[in-house]
């Protein structure tokens, strides 16, 4: 009999890669978003051992969440719908950031309470640190939250949420995954991820043909490969011997690294991108002239794996993306 797992916001970026990640594994996904599973992620899905029951809801509906258990509780759930907002969302959209990051994944984990279901995962964010990452140390997963925005105060409430249930020792069991910025297979603009990622627009760039102007020196991140963040996940919903030890687990490669590895990526696979004074823009989230320092991924890196290099990351997303054009040509 398949197992079943609930992923919320499942046709954003890191939801589309939990779909697959679970599907892959055989398993039943009851899919709940806005607009749907895009069709052409739908299709190359639908070729995997798992079953997808694809559902269009708002997570702020308590109706459309009471569903997902309808038929029998899932093994798991995921709280994956988010609103990633700037500052402008954050003025003009307060309670829907509130109502969409917050209340509804807290309603979630009532429900899954309610069905008994074994385990679920909250996502928080780098967000939740606030100025840590730029204090020139690593981030660990004992340090304290400082959240300065809507966005990050939002993830630091679901890591007391998490902290507290757990003292519970109720069911489900709370995992908390800080998820930095993400980057590789499904990315897309949706309408809730108000910045997106510098490595997909030089993808873009690089199948389009078009030239981008030079990229500057700062601008590193700890980027984490979606499809490696979808199996960390997976692991936590999943492993049994040894159970996962804490609540709280970093999903972040550890280290830092520039966009610029996408060029090399890119050009082992035959498509050089062409760098001109007056080409395409590459837009970087972060001040460039701050240097900012990783959330380290100890706890993942113990129990379950080491997360790949950037140049393993970078690879594989160019790989993926020469497979896909019709992603980017949309």
């Amino acid at each position: 009999m398949k197992k079943t797992v609930v992923i919320t916001g499942a046709s954003g970026f890191i939801g589309l890669n939990l779909v697959e990640v679970f599907m892959r594994r055989g398993w039943r996904v009851r899919a709940l978003s806005f607009d749907g599973i895009p069709s052409l992620a739908a299709a190359e899905f639908a070729a995997l051992p798992g079953e997808l029951d694809d559902r269009r809801g708002d997570v702020r509906d308590l109706t459309a969440l009471e569903a997902l258990f309808e038929g029998g509780a899932p093994d798991a759930v995921i709280a994956g719908a988010a609103i990633t907002s700037g500052a402008a969302r954050e003025r003009e959209q307060p309670s829907a950031i509130f109502d969409v990051n917050l209340l509804a994944p807290v309603r979630l984990l009532e429900i899954a309470a309610r069905h008994q279901v074994p385990r679920m995962l909250c996502f928080s964010s780098t967000s939740s640190m606030g100025e840590l990452p730029f204090l020139g140390q690593p981030v660990r997963e004992t340090d304290l939250p400082r959240p300065l925005t809507f966005y990050g105060a939002t993830k630091t409430a679901l890591e007391t949420v998490g902290l507290r249930w757990n003292s519970f020792g109720a069911a489900p069991r709370l995992f908390v995954g800080r998820l930095t910025a993400a980057i590789g297979p499904w990315e897309r603009a949706t309408g809730v991820r108000d910045t997106l990622s510098p490595p997909l627009a030089i993808v873009e760039s690089a199948l389009a043909g078009e030239a981008i102007a030079p990229l500057p020196e700062g601008g590193s991140r700890d980027y984490a490969y979606a499809p490696e963040v979808a199996e960390q996940v997976a692991w936590l919903m999943t492993a049994d011997s040894p159970p996962p030890k804490h609540f709280l687990y970093q999903l972040s490669p550890g280290f830092t690294w520039h966009a610029r590895a996408m060029l090399d990526a890119l050009a082992a696979e035959g498509v050089p991108v062409r760098i001109e004074e007056g080409g395409r823009r590459i837009e970087f989230n972060d001040d460039l002239t701050r240097t900012r320092s990783p959330l380290l991924a100890d706890r993942m890196a113990e129990e379950f794996r080491v997360p790949p290099d950037a140049a393993a990351c970078a690879r594989a997303y160019a790989r993926w993306a020469l497979a896909h054009r019709a992603w980017f040509a949309r």
